[in-house]
């Protein structure tokens, strides 16, 4: 439970950098707006990505990635409230945390193996 702690942290929290991080809106309909938020220190390598709605609140899926590329958590938004099974990726685990409402319903952690 530490782990997703602190992975919920990294995710939202913004640290001080002495360079400004790059971010890219786009339009992607009437009530959607993709962000895209860069690495401070290396702007061409994404750090996560997601939907704000009309009334710009955190809608979908976001995705965080590190700075290889690799995914390192799936986030799902509605209006601003986590909701839905949000996965972080970690040393060949995967916990799976379940929001209800911005609520824990549940905690998994699962092995993946890889053929």
């Amino acid at each position: 439970m530490k782990t997703v702690v602190n992975i919920i942290l990294m995710l939202f929290c913004v640290a001080a950098f002495s360079q400004e991080q790059k971010v890219e809106f786009k339009k992607v309909d009437n009530d959607l707006i993709k962000a895209t938020y860069y690495f401070a220190d290396n702007n061409t390598v994404i750090e996560r990505e997601g939907f704000f709605n009309k009334n710009e609140k955190l809608q979908g899926m976001w995705v965080s990635y590190d700075v290889q590329g690799n995914k390192i958590a799936i986030a799902y938004y509605n209006n601003g409230k986590k909701d839905g099974v949000w996965s972080y990726f970690k040393d060949g685990k995967v916990n799976l945390v379940t929001y209800d409402n911005n609520k824990i319903i549940n905690v998994e952690e699962k092995i993946v193996a890889v053929n």
